[in-house]
């Protein structure tokens, strides 16, 4: 059963294997009921990206971390909120050239990473 409305699914990342090579397992919970469910391949990926809050027009800079099928992990130096629906271009000009290069996401988590390099990290789940 997936999530409806505002509900999230929490994953849990297993503690053998190398889930660089496959798809992880993890624990997804959901109104209290735990299940295990097959995560999509992350993949290490530094590209340079624009993005823009849903609506807007400005497109401000930032650079992925990883991705996978269903969303990705990048750093920016704004901050945003658990949320917030984002339009993603992976292009370096201030719009895109091409509508199919645009992706639309929902940020679901916002974290600081550690120092010294101390940045802004959001994950960002791709929506239909």
């Amino acid at each position: 059963m997936l999530p409806q409305g505002n509900e999230q699914l929490v994953f849990m990342a297993p503690q053998n294997g190398n889930p660089r090579e496959r798809g992880e397992t993890g624990l997804a919970e959901q109104s209290g009921h735990r299940r295990w469910v097959e995560r999509a391949a992350r993949h290490e990926l530094r590209l340079p990206l624009r993005y823009r809050l849903e609506g807007q027009e400005e497109w401000r800079p930032g650079e992925t971390i990883n991705m996978s099928e269903s969303g990705l992990l990048f750093s920016t130096n704004e901050m945003l909120e658990v949320d917030d629906r984002v339009e993603i271009t992976f292009q370096t000009l201030s719009s895109p050239l091409l509508q199919s290069s645009t992706r639309a996401a929902l940020v679901v988590r916002r974290m600081l990473s550690n120092w010294p390099e101390t940045r802004l990290i959001f994950g960002a789940r791709f929506r239909l």
